[in-house]
């Protein structure tokens, strides 16, 4: 039997109402992991499938294996058995498993190898079927990332399938976490609307843009990007045609610049590009590049095409003694430059 860490019911029952699709577990402290009778009905008009793979030369302790699955009244497994090491490997790489079981031994590998060489794949928890004597390899196997162990002695239909069911939702908790937490520091990363570099992000790469200029002598410039007028469009048309107007300019300016360049949205309707290894002549080149193509941008939304967009651009390249400050300021000295001399512009201050 499967015996679980003292974690609060309320805790548990939040896990697995959010994140367990098998709704019939039900969690106790300090206790052991029971079936209901009620929830047993609902898995059977919702099946959910658990892949297994099972790694172990014993045929006996397979066949035992096999049988207690079969018998999981509700429950579905799918059990897949090999002893070839090239075999489990491919499986591991094209076929992926819900959960493995690994015992001790295996083709002259040590029971520890063998797991080291399934989580370095990171694919699939591991429940570790532990001989007698061997507890204290199987406690070292849970200290490197085995999710359970059961002695073969003491193997059950009921401690087993709830073990495979526990690794399987711990994993699938698991990789959900790290997924959120990718998709948070993707998102910390990265502007929503127009998948360009926040501005956090853009003031970090910046720094490290300066600092390499100023230690090589590289060349290094920068365009504030501002779009014309942008209020009068949510007003005139309402803020999801504004958010298409940055959208066509996001597209713009991505079709204009090298992979080499970097880009954010520094706020609302406002841009920076990061040049590296560009001069003052080339940007200015570059920004007056970008804004003609944007005068002849058209926005498509909701039957309405709008050929009026246009945009100011500021340049400033660094000079020895700037800070990221000094050279963003410049740069937005030379975008009020180009918007009070008219719009539709490129300046630079000197």
């Amino acid at each position: 039997m499967l015996i679980l860490p003292a974690v609060p019911n309320n805790l548990q029952s939040l896990w697995f109402a959010r994140h367990s699709q098998i709704e019939y577990i039900v969690a106790k402290p300090y206790g052991t992991m029971t079936m209901e009778n009620e929830t047993r009905e609902n898995l059977q008009k919702r099946p959910d499938i658990i892949s297994v793979l099972m790694c172990d030369e014993d045929e006996a302790t397979r066949q035992l294996v096999e049988g207690y699955l079969k018998q999981s009244n509700g429950l579905n497994f799918n059990l897949q058995a090999s002893t070839d090491s090239k075999q489990i490997a491919m499986l591991l790489e094209t076929a992926p498993p819900d959960v493995v079981i690994l015992a001790l031994n295996l083709e002259g590998k040590s029971m520890l190898e063998w797991l080291d060489e399934i989580s370095a794949k990171n694919v699939a928890p591991t429940i570790i079927l532990a001989a007698d004597g061997d507890e204290l390899i199987a406690v070292e196997a849970m200290k490197r990332g085995a999710a359970d162990y059961i002695p073969k002695s003491t193997l059950s239909r009921t401690g087993l399938t709830e073990s495979l069911v526990q690794a399987r939702n711990r994993w699938s908790h698991s990789k959900a976490v790290e997924e959120e937490r990718v998709e948070l520091e993707r998102m910390a990363m990265f502007d929503s609307l127009t998948d360009l570099m926040s501005r956090r992000a853009l003031m970090e790469q910046l720094e490290i843009e300066i600092i390499r200029s100023g230690r090589y002598g590289h060349p290094l410039s920068v365009l504030m990007v501002d779009i014309d007028l942008f209020k009068r469009f949510n007003d005139t048309y309402g803020h999801l045609v504004g958010d298409e107007v940055i959208k066509g300019v996001t597209k713009s300016l991505k079709q204009n610049i090298r992979r080499s360049d970097f880009a954010g949205r520094y706020g609302g309707e406002e841009f920076v590009l990061m040049l590296p290894e560009t001069t003052l002549e080339q940007a200015l080149l570059l920004a007056e590049k970008l804004r003609m193509f944007v005068s002849k941008m058209e926005v498509n939304v909701e039957g309405k095409t709008l050929r009026e967009v246009t945009v100011s651009i500021g340049v400033a390249q660094f000079r020895e003694d700037d800070t990221l400050n000094s050279l963003l300021d410049r740069a937005d000295k030379g975008l009020y430059l180009a918007k009070g001399t008219g719009r539709n512009r490129v300046a630079h201050i000197s």
